[in-house]
């Protein structure tokens, strides 16, 4: 064990392995959901066909060429998030909390004063909408009898001499004492895996705690056209900021005479930031006084990302002949890496009707499409083509409907929406994101000024992946409930 004793020159020259993306990274940033104004989200986003709201400027640009008036809105938030997380017969619960500021915006409205001309206005606005909610908590706990997340360490580390090990994965666990090889080879074994399959289990425990959002600054410009066309393009800014801490930590039912571990616990913190660019081009068509239909296409966006990320493990042992005669703690840190890369999110497809019923209700439906599988990660001298192979493997083309309604009777507004994302998941992949959301909502009008309230409740189920081991694969079922509250205030002008 004289490796937990001292750490030889060749260790100290370990070169330093990148932070390497995987495919639920892409799923992440593409995945994007229904965010804005009150009334927007209360209507559950189905404004493609709709517009004159701030938030449409996000998802159909023409929505821009519907103002008459000039306005400018500012929409605070909270969310209130809650994970179930069933492992190996165990169920705990994890709850989180957040304040958010879901739009800030202004749009400048022109109307032309020729009330012949066949172009009756024009309209600019700069608009900001959050997109994605990163703020989540998420324990899971179970014991384990078949496998330990040592057994995928041991996978990583097979093939590679000691001297050239992941500083930010495998080699905290040999430093630590954790994996261990024979005569300096390549061929390592774990000291958990000797005792288990043999009625002793490894208690396993798993904190997730992560926070940031993802939102997009817009700047559009539209015009309507006969007031039967409205047409708009927006130049989206959108920004990623993510950040997540993982706390594991295993604990071995049986008295380890041989080696003398009492448990280990391995800390990981991943920070992600960067922007984007993209664009959108959308049109509005009303045949009738009560029909619209609308459509849009955005670009893929293409992200510059930086991951700024450490790794650490602490490995106890009592007394023992691997650890020697006081045992104690072992603990190895990783340095601090940071990555440059590239992430380019698929393109959307999106389309809508709305029926405009006595300039009092408004019924709408959205039809949006996104192929997960063409998302892509690129960066300067590093391949990316395991994963982008994964990537294209595990996710497929996904159909996403939204539904919304309102009912003015002045000075008030009631309106209810519902979302459905479908599932981004290949069968092959064994998992699912399907989420579902039901939205209401009310408003007031008065003078000038207008104060909408909403609130949304969505839910999805998603399987969690501890780790993979040629054992088993450990698997937590996570069901997510989320409650958004966003209140909104604007003044026309």
């Amino acid at each position: 064990m004289k490796k937990l004793i001292y750490i030889s020159a060749a260790i100290l020259a370990m070169p330093l392995i990148s932070n390497a993306q995987v495919a639920s990274d892409a799923l992440r940033y593409s995945n994007t959901t229904i965010g804005g104004t009150a009334r927007f989200m209360a209507m559950g986003g189905a404004f493609s066909a709709v517009g004159g709201d701030m938030s449409s400027l996000t998802f159909n640009p023409a929505g821009i060429g519907v103002f008459t008036k000039s306005q400018l809105t500012f929409s605070p938030g909270f969310a209130f998030q809650s994970t179930s997380s069933q492992y190996s017969g165990v169920t705990n619960m994890a709850t989180q909390a957040s304040g958010n500021v879901q739009n800030a915006g202004l749009v400048l409205a022109w109307k032309n004063s020729h009330e012949d001309a066949m172009w009756k206005g024009i309209a600019f606005g700069i608009v900001y909408n959050r997109t994605n909610n990163f703020n989540t908590q998420i324990y899971t706990q179970g014991n384990n009898y078949n496998s330990t997340m040592l057994d995928e360490y041991t996978d990583k580390a097979n093939g590679t001499y000691y001297a050239n090990l992941d500083q930010f994965y495998t080699n905290p666990a040999f430093q630590t004492g954790l994996l261990d090889t024979n005569a300096g080879g390549k061929t390592y074994f774990n000291i958990v895996r000797p005792y288990l399959n043999s009625g002793n289990y490894v208690t396993q425990q798993k904190s997730l705690t992560t926070n940031g959002s993802q939102g997009e600054t817009d700047f559009s410009i539209g015009g309507n056209y006969n007031d039967k066309l409205y047409i708009g393009a927006t130049f989206g800014l959108p920004y990623i900021y993510y950040n997540e801490n993982m706390t594991y930590t295993e604990t071995p039912s049986y008295a380890d005479a041989t080696y003398g571990l009492t448990d280990y616990t391995i800390n990981s913190n991943v920070n992600t930031t960067g922007t984007g660019v993209n664009f959108k081009l959308g049109f509005i068509y009303r045949p009738l006084d009560w029909l619209r239909i609308g459509g849009a296409v955005h670009t893929p966006t293409v992200f510059s990302l930086n991951d700024q990320y450490n790794t650490s493990i602490t490995a106890n042992y009592i007394a023992s002949p691997y650890s020697g005669p006081t045992g104690g703690a072992f603990n190895n840190q990783s340095p601090q890496g940071s990555f440059d890369y590239t992430l380019v999110t698929p393109m959307k497809l999106m389309g809508g009707v709305a029926f405009v019923i006595h300039k009092q209700a408004i019924l709408s439906a959205d039809y949006e499409y996104v192929d997960y599988s063409t998302a892509s990660f690129s960066a300067s001298g590093f391949s990316y083509s395991d994963v982008n192979q994964s990537i294209a493997n595990s996710y497929m083309g996904a159909s996403n409907i939204r539904l919304g309604g309102e009912l003015v009777l002045y000075p008030f507004s009631i309106r209810a929406g519902y979302t459905y994302y479908g599932n981004a998941y290949t069968k092959s992949a064994d998992n699912t994101n399907l989420t579902r959301s039901l939205s209401g909502g009310v408003g007031v009008r008065i003078k000038h000024c207008f104060i909408d309230l909403a609130y949304v409740y969505s839910y999805f189920d998603k399987n969690d992946f501890l780790y993979y081991s040629v054992y088993d694969n450990a698997i937590a079922q996570n069901h997510t409930t989320e409650s958004n509250v966003v209140l909104s205030m604007g003044v026309n002008f």
